[in-house]
């Protein structure tokens, strides 16, 4: 009983040494944290360069933008304005300036206002453009026809052309034709006639001809310009022409070799040196178109008498004055002419009561002696009227 109760003082007492050790470790811990904690806060704390920095920019008075000396332009009117605005945007806000949807603003509203800047506000005005078959009503802020159209995305190309013209100024309502220009071009060929040309031939007998050299037309080829004003041709201009092939006339000789032949006839053989055929009618005084109380009535164009043996004829066919013999009629003398008697026609005089009708065709002798070669017509007209 003795020994169970020193067993049991004596581990009372070994818990109680262990628990005093373990309480002294535990305060001696503690003491020594607060001893480093105290020494942390108690440290002196030493500022920055950054810090007194900052401290000094928070404690400074704030800043005052400068002012800008500002010229607004509107539809050519001047507008001046002293502002701290920053930006366009800024100044139209702050002086309540107000901006339709299609106005125009130079330099852009997000530009910077320096001192000194200029604004300029263009107006919208409302333009009608007419191109291409179609009518576009627009809003714009352009003052030039040209600039109107660019805005517009409208493109004049090579020869285009507008109304009212391209560098005129625009006004609002007013309406710009846009003239789409083409030009076309062509050829064009004239055919040129050749002339024949007369050579006289001394081998060849009187009224013969022959052909020398053939002639060939020419052709003039032009090159035309055509205009076209919104696809409808307004005008044709020529713009150059050539000769493409050359003319090439035609040659011929006549004869002009005079022989002399003899016909025989009731009044004896003749000689005679041409021979033509011609239309043959005849007349006599009171048919030729003057009164008988006309002092000239019954004179022919060579003074002589009007009557048998006077025949009128062409100069330009048979020499004046000379002698002549048709068959059936006998010889005379070409001593008349007449309105009415031009190129191989003669008119055969009769006397007043013995007038002989005539028609159809003669041959006509010229006798000799042969006239002055001047008054020779060795091309005489090959056709009878």
């Amino acid at each position: 009983m003795g020994n169970r109760q020193n067993q049991f003082i004596i581990v009372g007492l070994s818990i109680i040494a262990i628990v005093s050790f373990i309480g002294a470790g535990f305060i001696i811990f503690s003491e020594q944290e607060n001893s480093s904690s105290t020494a942390v806060s108690l440290s002196p704390t030493t500022p920055t360069q950054e810090t007194i920095s900052t401290e000094t920019a928070a404690s400074a008075t704030p800043t005052t933008p400068p002012l800008k000396n500002i010229t607004l332009q509107i539809d050519n009117e001047n507008q001046s304005f002293t502002t701290t605005a920053a930006t366009v945007a800024q100044l139209f806000t702050n002086e309540n300036i107000l901006l339709g949807k299609d106005d125009r603003v130079v330099p852009s509203l997000d530009t910077a206002l320096q001192n000194g800047t200029k604004i300029q506000i263009f107006r919208a005005i409302p333009v009608t453009i007419e191109v291409d078959g179609r009518t576009y009503p627009i809003q714009t802020t352009y003052q030039h026809v040209s600039d109107v159209l660019v805005d517009a995305g409208i493109g004049l190309v090579g020869l285009d052309d507008t109304i009212p013209d391209k560098n005129a100024p625009i006004q609002a309502n007013d309406t710009i034709q846009v003239i789409r220009v083409t030009e076309d071009f062509w050829f064009e060929d004239t055919i040129l006639p050749y002339d024949t040309i007369y050579q006289a031939d001394p081998e060849l007998e009187i009224d013969n001809r022959a052909l020398i050299s053939s002639g060939s037309p020419g052709i003039l080829r032009q090159q035309i310009r055509t205009r076209y004003e919104n696809g409808v041709a307004i005008t044709e201009t020529i713009d150059s022409e050539w000769i493409a092939q050359p003319v090439v006339n035609e040659v011929i000789g006549y004869g002009t070799n005079i022989v002399i032949r003899t016909i025989n006839t009731p009044e004896g053989p003749l000689e005679y040196w041409r021979v033509v055929r011609m239309k043959v009618t005849g007349y006599t005084a009171a048919t030729s178109g003057k009164s008988r109380d006309d002092p000239g009535y019954g004179i022919t164009a060579s003074g002589l008498q009007a009557g048998k043996g006077v025949v009128a004829i062409d100069p330009k066919v048979v020499p004046f004055r000379s002698n002549i013999y048709v068959e059936g009629y006998g010889k005379a003398v070409a001593g008349d002419t007449g309105g009415l008697v031009k190129g191989r026609i003669i008119d055969l005089g009769f006397d007043e009561g013995a007038y002989e009708t005539w028609r159809g065709q003669v041959d006509v002798y010229y006798l000799t002696p042969l006239p002055a070669p001047e008054k020779i017509n060795y091309l005489i007209p090959t056709t009878i009227p």
